[in-house]
Order: C-alpha cells, then structure tokens, then sequence
C-alpha cells in the first residue's frame, strides 16, 4: 500500500516500483495508472487480514488516509512471495 500510495511519482517510476509486488494480473490492472489519480497518500495503520484466507489467497485490509483499502493477494505455493492482485477501496 505505501508504495501504491505515491501520487507524486512520474508514472514509469511508480509502475515500476509495483511491478516486484505485483500479480500478471495486477501489473496488467494498474499499467497506464496515473498515480495522480490514486487518492492514498500514506498507510495509517496496520493491516488485517480479511476472515476467509487460505495458503495461497488472502485479502488484507489497510487503513488509509482516505479510508480502508483491501489488497487482495495470492502466491502459487505457501512457501512462495505474497504477491497483489487487487488494490480497492474497501466499499466499493
């Protein structure tokens, strides 16, 4: 979410920050974001895991300066990196 939330980065650079923390399915969602136009600007809390996570998907929600934001993640295996797929607002 901390690096989601930078508005003020160029486009590219704020792509390719995501990109190591991104699905295919995510990095194909967010290509050609503005990141002017992502409202978050800064995590103000921790996360919470969303009831209903497994070993290769989970959603965890973030609070935020513009309110609660649920990152959905998945990994191919439980050893594996949690990777984004999904970053919303949480009612929405």
């Amino acid at each position: 979410m901390t690096t989601f939330g930078q508005p003020t980065l160029d486009a590219s650079t704020w792509m390719n920050n995501l990109y190591p923390l991104l699905t295919q399915t995510g990095a194909a969602a967010y290509e050609g974001t503005d990141p002017a136009q992502v409202p978050v600007q800064q995590v103000t809390g921790a996360g919470t895991i969303v009831e209903g996570s497994t070993d290769v998907a989970l959603i965890v929600q973030v609070p935020t300066d513009v309110g609660l934001y649920n990152v959905s993640l998945s990994r191919t295996g439980p050893s594996m990196p949690w990777l984004a797929d999904r970053i919303r607002p949480a009612q929405g």
